[in-house]
């Protein structure tokens, strides 16, 4: 037997034994399933013939006695209504026949019910004989099968409310008490001695006492209450959560005469079921802030949120919630109830600083119990204010601010109340970090996106300002270009008549400045297009040994007008590198243009080229002013010059060197300058990346050889240009005409037929473009066609060709130039 149904069985057998004591019928009770006999009454003993002894079973004190049937038929023991009930649990109701040991006979009617504990499980059985033999001789009113079965159902009934868990509570009309059963006891702390006969209010709360009037009136009305749920009073004053079930007890006439309540208690399960509701309650609450704090775009739009959310966490009147300042002062974000004037007097104070770790909550239960609020506690007073708690935000150990909820009475904070507060502070201690980090970075890229701005617009500002520097340099180089022109074809008219010596000096002397300036012109204008990135490079097989004789040619007048000494170092074969042979010639002319100007009469100058695994290495070394340790690093720059004085006094704008450098690496190249200091000369060393085998490299084309007259309309706006440009012509043997206009030009190309016609672009009528594709419909491919103009970049020269004229020459225009040109358009 297992101790759960010897525990039951033992609660039953001490009910029952006051119960059978003195009734009429034989009773006894077994254990299942051994038939142990643990209760029987004096009849049961009369009817054996002897008290059963310790460990005696059913079937030991019936073994002296023979079992029968009512039809006559041996019944063995184990066919018996009690070991069927104790095997099955069903009950039994029939007749059996004892035989004595003295071989007396008697008819016993046998009823057996089996014993159940709370859960179902038998645990017994009860066996009733009611003694017929006396029953005969009695006179009794009720029939002995009535009677039989109403001492059953007692005893049964006994058992069953002796037995039960729930509390049973029987009581009058009126509410007196006049059962109570062992579970009563247990629930209510009062016995049955204590409780019997005194009123059922003994255990109703004052404010429930017309609940358990309304239940008695009811139960008279022959109602029955089924699971009222409502508290009752234990002896000991605490409260019960109870689930009561109500019924009427009624007389042999069916009048209600009584109450008998079912009491179970149900307060674990009210406190589970408000934990749960709890529980859900603080999962609601929190996936609620979680999704406020993630759409929250600032750390004050997460404090509106968080402070409904303390409120209801901590049940409180009234809440607030304040954020640690760059000052370290806590300052009030957000609130709920409070005042202005409580805010402004209370603002400041903190049970922590900024820097205590590991802060916890502090719960003031009474504000007027405690001593740490002694100097706010006027204010807190006046504001209603009666209990108080502080929890920390803290993010890895670090105070960030506080909650803080508020009641209107003295309250006992609760765990879970506390619980709930500090989870619902870690949440928002995360997201006030993460909004704080969001908006500092928002602030950085705003800082960020700031500059940009300034950079962008400083950006396009630049280039704006280049751009107008640009069209500024193309536009003075243009309009320079038509007074040099002039310049330099009056020039070269003087040279066709004698001079005197001093004439023929002054001559001298115009033709290398108009030189000089034309090339400051050309430099200038092609910083300008590298800059900008509109230059395009030409890229052919080049020998670099042609294109340093070339600059050195190209600067001879200059070199020898100072009785300068050249030396060169030049290779035996070809040096061939890929590139623009214009543009190299460019750098070296500038280079030997540089050391010349820099390095006085009689000085020195070498010129070096040679071969390396990397490529070819240009040196161009003087003996000249030097350029000083602390230039040497701008040397390169825009405008830079080593010497400004000595600038001034040989003439240049500083952009020769910078032309130098852009035009090397565009070249895949690279320059470096080095110089021992001021007074001891320079080198430049210019590297060059070496070309592939491939056919003989392009040199530097010889002029054309002259050619015979031709008719020639000129076409020019600027007066002096126009008439030194026929003059020069005229001087070669042409027949030339004039037009200033583009409509004249047009009218005198159709009456003249000229064989070449140059027109000048910027005519102010019709643009030389214009007039070209005119003359070009009016005479047809026999006429060659010549721009004049001062722009000279590659998209000019394209617009040119595509306009019809069959060469572009940038104004100033040496005579030399003119004619080589005027004899290759004519060769065609």
């Amino acid at each position: 037997m297992s101790p759960g149904h010897g525990d039951a069985l033992e609660r039953l057998v001490h009910d029952l034994h006051q119960v059978i004591a003195h009734l009429p019928s034989a009773i006894y009770v077994c254990e299942a399933p051994s038939g142990l006999i643990r209760l029987s009454n004096a009849r049961a003993v009369e009817l054996w013939g002897r008290a059963p002894e310790p460990g005696d079973t059913d079937e030991r004190v019936w073994d002296s006695f023979r079992l029968f049937r009512p039809d006559g038929r041996p019944l063995p023991h184990a066919a018996t209504p009690m070991a069927e009930a104790l095997r099955g649990g069903a009950g039994l109701d029939e007749e059996v026949v004892i035989e004595r040991p003295d071989g007396s006979r008697v008819a016993l009617h046998v009823d057996v019910a089996p014993l159940r504990d709370p859960e179902g499980r038998i645990v017994g059985a009860i066996n009733v004989f009611p003694d017929l033999p006396d029953r005969r001789r009695l006179e009794a009113p009720l029939d002995l099968a009535e009677r039989t079965r109403a001492e059953v159902d007692a005893a049964r009934l006994a058992a069953i409310v002796a037995s039960a868990d729930d509390a049973i509570v029987g009581k009058t009309l009126s509410g007196a008490i006049t059962s109570w059963n062992r579970a009563a006891e247990a629930m209510f702390g009062y016995t049955a001695d204590d409780v019997i006969g005194r009123p059922i209010t003994v255990i109703v709360p004052l404010e429930r006492l017309d609940e358990e009037t309304d239940i008695l009136n009811r139960l008279a009305r022959g109602e029955t209450v089924q699971h009222l749920e409502t508290q009752r009073l234990t002896r000991d004053g605490r409260r019960l959560d109870v689930s009561l079930t109500v019924s009427p007890i009624r007389d042999a006439r069916g009048r209600v005469v009584g109450v008998s309540t079912i009491a179970r208690d149900i307060t674990e399960q009210k406190r589970g079921e408000a934990q749960r509701r709890a529980h859900v309650e603080a999962l609601e609450l929190l996936y609620r802030l979680t999704g406020a704090i993630a759409r929250a775009g600032s750390p004050e739009e997460i404090c509106e949120a968080a402070v409904d959310a303390v409120k209801i966490a901590g049940r409180a009147d009234r809440a607030s919630v304040l954020v640690v300042d760059p000052d370290g002062v806590m300052r009030f974000k957000a609130w709920r109830g409070l005042s202005e004037a409580y805010r402004a007097a209370v603002e400041g104070h903190s049970p922590w600083s900024p820097g205590t770790v590991d802060a916890a909550p502090i719960l003031v239960s009474d504000v007027l119990a405690e001593p740490a609020l002694a100097p706010l506690r006027d204010v807190i007073e006046a504001e209603g204010i009666r209990a108080v708690g502080f929890i920390p935000l803290v993010h890895h150990r670090r105070v960030l601010g506080k909650f803080m909820v508020y009641y209107d009475a003295p309250h006992l904070f609760t765990a879970e109340e506390t619980r709930l507060a500090e989870t619902v502070a870690r949440h928002v201690a995360f997201g006030l970090v993460r909004a704080q980090a969001e908006a500092a970075n928002e602030a950085l890229l705003e800082r960020e996106r700031a500059a940009r701005r300034e950079a962008d617009a400083a950006r396009a500002d630049a280039e704006r300002a280049n751009r107008s520097k640009d069209e500024f340099l193309a536009m003075l180089a243009h309009e320079l270009r038509n007074p040099l022109s002039v310049i330099v074809n009056a020039n070269a008219v003087l040279g066709a008549w004698p001079l005197d010596p001093r004439a023929d000096r002054a001559r001298t002397i115009i033709r290398r400045q108009s030189q000089h300036l034309t090339r400051m012109l050309d430099d200038l204008l092609d910083v300008a297009r590298i800059t900008s990135g509109r230059i395009e490079l030409e890229h052919d097989r080049v020998d670099l040994r042609a294109v340093l004789e070339h600059a050195v040619e190209s600067q001879r007048h200059q070199i020898d007008a100072k009785r300068q000494r050249l030396a060169t170092a030049l290779p035996g074969g070809p040096v061939v590198v890929m590139g623009d042979p214009v543009r190299l010639q460019q750098v070296f002319s500038n280079l030997v243009n540089n050391a010349a100007k820099y390095t006085p009469a009689g000085g020195h100058i070498w010129l070096g080229l040679d071969t390396d695994a990397d490529g070819a290495v240009v040196r161009v070394r003087d003996d000249g002013a030097g350029i000083p340790s602390d230039k040497l690093d701008t040397i390169f720059e825009l405008f830079a010059q080593a010497n400004p004085t000595l600038a001034r006094t040989e003439g240049g704008l500083g952009v020769g060197l910078t032309l130098v450098k852009r035009l090397v690496e565009l070249h895949g190249g690279s320059i470096r300058a080095s110089s021992d200091g001021a007074g001891r000369g320079a080198e430049f060393v210019v590297r060059l990346p070496r070309a592939g085998h491939a056919s003989e490299p392009a040199a530097p084309a010889a002029a054309p050889a002259g050619g015979p007259g031709r008719r020639i309309l000129v076409v020019e706006d600027h007066d002096d240009g126009r008439e030194m440009l026929a003059t020069t012509l005229r001087s070669s043997g042409h027949e030339v005409f004039v037009a200033a206009t583009g409509g004249a030009a047009v009218e005198e190309a159709a009456l003249r037929a000229p064989d070449v016609v140059l027109i000048d672009i910027g005519l102010p009528d019709i643009d030389g473009y214009e007039v070209a594709q005119r003359v070009r419909g009016e005479l047809g491919q026999a006429v060659r066609l010549v721009a004049l103009t001062g722009y000279g970049q590659p998209r000019d020269r394209v617009r040119s060709a595509r306009s019809g004229f069959d060469a572009h020459l940038v104004k100033p225009v040496e005579p030399a130039r003119l004619v080589e040109v005027l004899r290759g358009v004519c060769a065609r």
